[in-house]
């Protein structure tokens, strides 16, 4: 034994230093472990975990077969030693390759951990792109429900302006499709066109409003060529048969592939305006036809005097001479009725003033007139329908005048009806327009279109000859100017309950209140 006490402090300084090795890797061991459950996916902390197992097992190894060693060889058993050396060697090997490997891959565990960093660092760079890209589209898409909110309300509020448009129009706006089917149709126009709702028109052909087929053929033609038209004039039919005049301005719509898909229109309602103008046209016609008259009958009726007076002269030198008394007679009874018709000229060319203006009941008026004509009327089995209201105020005007031309207009429904018919005679009051009016009817064959315009016009007349001077509606018409009024003729009546009635023409006097008191002769 004494051989070896020289060796003995160095084992002894391995003993430790296996000890110290083993605990040393314990501690290694525990870290790496206390690493990896913090970092459970870290390939770093996983690395070194195994790493240091590595080491644990070459230092156990090591340790023990140390240990194993020195006890074997204290006790004096080299024997025992040197049979068991060649398993604690292997061992020993096996746990140091072990720890050879695992550190030759350290390079590359740390490639794999620099890429992951990479990756890391990318994935991190792009998630932080991505936020800002999210920012940016969550701001986009902010101003984005801004701007259709602000759109919206803008087409929202266009519409509500369209619509007020629509709606509150007093002319007549309509829309159809590419058949020319109403689709949509304004209150105003479902009220001119003579419905009460607007589901009563839509669905209409537009075509079925025109008087005249040529006419609409014309409109269709004229909007599939030029696209469009401006300001034509036609008249239109309701359901009535009544009749509007318009004025319509339509355009063709069409889609974005640029295909026609229908039409819109806006009509404007002048039958009112017409009115007027027609009667602005026949009192500027009256006037001027009755300076003339005025003058024409001053020229006339001193010779027509003086060949009255001579020829009744003259009667009195040929009583013995009956053909020539009877000539004379003839001369002087066309003289006469020159001078009637001189007459006549000189009251349609300016008022008379043989009746004073006064306070006239019309209803009274027409009973007066009515209980002179009625046994005419009765005699050709003209029956009369008479409808007078009882809410009509008095006028100032002059009642002989008045008179006058309801005669007139009774006597040519006479004569338009012949034997057995019906005249219809009424009355009635608009407290709003302060304005009578008075309704003559008949049923007889009517004024044909092309001569209505004519009928006011001095000297015309559809009478045979010595049956009329063409003075009467002339006349009339003058009268009622001079009331501040009109005459208004309608062939067919445009009102539904005069046709009920049977009648093909009524003459409507327009009677104002509030002018008729200026009458001054």
């Amino acid at each position: 034994m004494i051989e070896y006490l020289p060796l003995f402090p160095v084992y002894v300084v391995d003993f430790i230093g296996a000890l110290l090795v083993v605990v040393f890797a314990l501690i290694a061991f525990f870290y790496a472990r206390r690493l990896t459950i913090l970092q459970p996916k870290s390939v770093l902390w996983t690395y070194m975990f195994w790493f240091s197992m590595a080491l644990v097992a070459l230092a156990v190894s090591r340790g023990v077969g140390h240990t194993v060693r020195f006890v074997l060889l204290y006790i004096g058993l080299p024997g025992l030693w040197k049979s068991i050396a060649p398993f604690s060697g292997g061992l020993n090997t096996i746990t140091f390759t072990s720890v050879a490997v695992l550190t030759f891959y350290y390079s590359n565990v740390r490639d794999v951990i620099e890429r992951v960093k990479n990756d890391a660092i990318a994935l991190y760079e792009a998630n932080l792109r991505l936020q800002k890209a999210q920012e940016a589209l969550r701001r986009l898409n902010l101003n984005l429900e801004k701007m259709v909110e602000e759109r919206t309300k803008e087409l929202r509020q266009s519409e509500k302006k369209f619509r007020g448009l629509f709606e509150g129009s007093k002319d007549l706006i309509f829309f159809c499709n590419e058949q020319h089917i109403i689709e949509d149709i304004n209150p105003s126009g479902v009220e001119l066109l003579g419905f009460k709702s607007r589901t009563d028109v839509i669905g209409k052909p537009f075509k079925e409003f025109f008087r005249d087929e040529r006419q609409w053929k014309m409109f269709k033609e004229e909007v599939s060529k030029k696209g469009h038209i401006k300001d034509v004039e036609a008249q239109l039919v309701r359901p009535d048969g009544s009749r509007i005049d318009v004025i319509l301005t339509i355009s063709v719509m069409k889609d974005e592939n640029g295909y026609i898909k229908g039409c819109e229109g806006i009509g404007k309602d002048i039958t009112k305006m017409k009115q007027v103008t027609e009667s602005l046209i026949q009192s500027e016609k009256m006037a001027s036809v009755g300076q003339l008259a005025a003058g024409v009958a001053h020229e006339i009726n001193t010779p027509l005097g003086i060949i009255l007076g001579y020829a009744q002269l003259l009667e009195e030198d040929f009583e013995d001479n009956p053909d020539a008394l009877e000539s004379l007679k003839i001369i002087e009874k066309q003289t006469k009725i020159c001078k009637r018709i001189v007459g006549d000229l000189l009251k349609f060319s300016r008022s008379s003033s043989d009746s004073e203006v006064a306070d006239v009941d019309i209803n009274e008026c027409i009973n007066e007139v009515l209980a002179i004509t009625e046994h005419s009327l009765n005699i050709d089995r003209i029956y009369l329908i008479k409808n007078l209201s009882q809410d009509i105020p008095p006028i100032k005007g002059k009642k002989e005048k008045l008179r006058q031309v309801i005669i007139n207009l009774l006597n040519n429904a006479h004569h338009a009806i012949g034997h057995e018919g019906i005249i219809g005679i009424w009355t009635e009051y608009d407290s709003k327009t302060k304005e009578i009016r008075v309704i003559i009817g008949d049923t007889g064959e009517g004024i044909p279109p092309e001569i209505q315009n004519k009928i006011f016009d001095p000297f015309f007349t559809t009478k045979s000859v010595g049956k009329g001077t063409g003075l009467g509606l002339s006349v009339s018409f003058g009268i009622i100017k001079d009331h501040g009024g009109y005459i208004e003729a309608q062939s067919p009546p445009k009102e539904k309950r005069f046709r009920d009635a049977g009648m093909e023409t009524v003459m409507i006097i327009h009677l104002p209140v509030n002018k008729s008191d200026n009458q001054n002769g």
